[in-house]
């Protein structure tokens, strides 16, 4: 005859198939130790072995919901997954409402999308969390999604104060810089993209982009000063921009 343990009877009563795993402490330990590992291996550039580690995690603790935001940002970020992506966040997001991270991840995920809207939705529903660290990446995100969206006034003054809050948010300065170049408003753009090039010295892309608005102003001295630094600073996986330097610096 068969029988329901008390232990497995929620379950049962849930699922009605069958009894569910509940990860017992020593698999809720060994989850998380395979998501440190999978983070190290991360900071070190290996995304291949990072992901299997957090794989690992999941498969001893499928309710980690650190582990379902980092594979998402995984697939998002390094593999082009977006569907994949967009199912781990709300994995993570179902088992932790409150993490703002994943929130903001999957925002980021709908930019990409173009769901402009989604996207808006999200980041303000990260900026409410009043205790959200990185809030100033949600505003400034905020700021671009508005922004492809027409409202140009009102993502000016958002990344702005992404900035205020987090002086040292590049990608705020980048896209500010975008949004003057591409409005007309050349100068403005060129000291935007020389503040983002300031906060991010090893980055080839600020240089580059300093160089080609300071060509746009006449400024052949100053051009020519950014593309050798976008050459210098260009990494091994940056050929196609090193080249892209080195070409405009033989121009000028």
């Amino acid at each position: 005859m068969f029988r329901i343990t008390s232990s497995c009877f929620l379950a049962f009563a849930l699922a009605s198939a069958g009894c569910a795993h509940v990860p017992t402490e020593k698999e809720r330990q060994g989850s998380e130790i395979h998501y440190d590992l999978g983070v190290q291996a991360q900071q070190h550039g290996h995304v291949q072995d990072a992901l299997a580690e957090y794989q690992k995690a999941l498969e001893l603790n499928p309710g980690n919901p650190e582990a379902h935001n980092a594979v998402g940002l995984l697939l998002h970020l390094s593999f082009r997954r977006l569907d994949e992506a967009s199912a781990h966040y709300e994995k993570a997001l179902t088992l932790r409402p409150s993490f703002s991270d994943a929130r903001t991840n999957l925002g980021n995920l709908r930019l990409d999308q173009g769901r402009y809207d989604d996207a808006i939705k999200l980041y303000e529903e990260s900026l409410n969390d009043m205790q959200y660290r990185h809030g100033y990446s949600a505003q400034g995100n905020l700021g671009w999604a508005l922004y492809k969206k027409g409202d140009t006034a009102n993502a000016v003054q958002n990344i702005k104060a992404a900035i205020t809050t987090n002086p040292d948010f590049c990608l705020g300065y980048k896209n500010l810089g975008i949004i003057y170049d591409e409005t007309g408003k050349t100068e403005e753009a060129c000291r935007q993209f020389a503040h983002y090039r300031e906060k991010c010295p090893e980055v080839a892309e600020a240089y580059q982009r300093e160089g080609v608005c300071q060509a746009k102003l006449g400024r052949v001295e100053e051009a020519k000063k950014a593309f050798a630094g976008c050459e210098a600073k260009a990494q091994s996986n940056e050929q196609v921009l090193k080249d892209d330097c080195r070409s405009l610096l033989d121009h000028l």
